[in-house]
């Protein structure tokens, strides 16, 4: 039963599953052509306050069961592999919801895997040959997320997550704006998604987004939704100037439906 005092904060985690505010996310996705990425990335940096935060290539290897839960519950969980594949994390996102053209998310990562292996054995990339993501969740994860793993998956279906149908390969580029107690952190992503099948994988899309975050150091919701204004007009401006088309898919989402229109 909803409380009357209850916090603006506390709806959204409530409405989130999840029971500690820092582990939610803010942000907004566009849809971008690639044509317009170099003039985007020109308009960003000729706008006062924006920085040039850093440059990144990385991957994701998006995890599910054979029978696909993970996306049907509308969660989604990768093994990312940064600096080359040396360092790899397991990161949840949880089902979200839309409002007023943002999206509200939890998120989660664990400490760097060491254990898990880019090239281990040929097999790794697709299947997980000396560990699972149960095992993960109970001795390298912080409590919070495997309590919302288990609250929004379920037991059985975490313990049959065990293929990784999907592969996104990232080029990100990230931006910096201040905003006192909270910062934007605009970004410009090109994605090259690849479907591992028996034979390998098969290139599935190449498309481009704009995404937008709004960050706080300290992990505040209260700070985050307190400039969720200045991220509209920001998101405005660029409208003004170039077509955007709202993105209501994560990456995960976007490119598993690619893949079964296409089937």
């Amino acid at each position: 039963m909803r409380r009357d005092s209850e916090s603006e904060s506390d709806q959204i985690c409530r409405r989130l599953g999840i029971e500690d505010w820092k582990y939610v996310e803010v942000e907004s996705k566009h849809r971008v052509r690639p044509e317009d990425v170099k003039d985007i990335r020109k308009f960003l940096l000729k706008r006062k306050k924006v920085q040039v935060e850093k440059s990144s290539f990385f991957f994701d290897q998006f995890l599910d069961t054979p029978n696909m839960d993970v996306f049907r519950a509308g969660a989604s969980l990768r093994l990312r592999y940064k600096k080359g594949g040396s360092s790899v994390y397991l990161q949840y996102k949880g089902p979200g919801f839309h409002r007023n053209g943002m999206l509200f998310r939890s998120e989660f990562s664990t400490e760097r895997l060491k254990h898990v292996l880019m090239e281990e054995s040929r097999h790794d990339i697709v299947k997980f040959s000396r560990t699972s993501v149960r095992d993960i969740l109970d001795n390298h994860a912080e409590p919070a997320m495997a309590r919302a793993m288990r609250l929004h998956l379920g037991k059985s279906v975490i313990a049959r997550i065990n293929v990784g149908p999907i592969l996104s390969i990232y080029q990100k580029e990230k931006f910096l704006v201040e905003l006192g107690n909270a910062f934007l952190e605009p970004s410009l992503d090109r994605i090259f998604a690849f479907h591992i099948g028996k034979t390998g994988p098969h290139p599935l899309s190449t498309f481009c987004e704009f995404e937008n975050e709004i960050k706080s150091p300290g992990g505040s919701l209260e700070a985050k939704l307190a400039h969720v204004d200045e991220l509209t007009d920001f998101n405005a401006a660029l409208g003004r100037e170039f077509s955007l088309r709202r993105e209501p898919l994560d990456k995960y989402h976007r490119c598993q439906s690619f893949f079964l229109k296409n089937h």
